[in-house]
């Protein structure tokens, strides 16, 4: 799913965490295993394998990074999009590596994506690690 071994991984809690959340569907405003939106997600992350706590919405998350091209990006950064026509950050994600990210998709649930597939790459706005 990366495109790297496993060995490779350097925070193996952050993969286990992903792997039981893996699959959960899309919830609006929810952020338990029966249901979960991309922001929900992205708390529990951080909560749970970096200790802090972020706003709940993706809009104000991204008002704390320090941002960085995304060629640059480490794994934990963190990911914002604009999706449809407003310019308004509506979507989040947490870079893993080689371009991988992981998020909770309105269609698929949590899920792994690839910032260079044109959904993603195109409506990418803002990136970078918490300040």
């Amino acid at each position: 799913m990366l495109d790297t071994s496993s060995s490779n991984l350097k925070n193996k809690a952050l993969y286990q965490l992903i792997l039981d959340w893996y699959g959960t569907p899309y919830a609006f405003g929810n952020n338990t295993k029966k249901g979960i939106d991309c922001s929900g997600f992205t708390q529990i992350i951080y909560k749970e394998i970096y200790k802090k706590d972020l706003p709940r919405r993706s809009s104000d998350m991204s008002e704390l990074i320090e941002r960085k091209y995304s060629k640059d990006l480490k794994e934990g950064d963190l990911v914002f999009f604009s999706f449809g026509n407003s310019k308004e950050i509506n979507h989040v994600g947490i870079y893993l590596s080689n371009n991988k990210f992981v998020h909770a998709s309105t269609k698929k649930g949590v899920i792994v994506s690839d910032l260079t597939e044109p959904w993603y790459g195109d409506y990418l706005v803002k990136c970078g690690p918490i300040k």
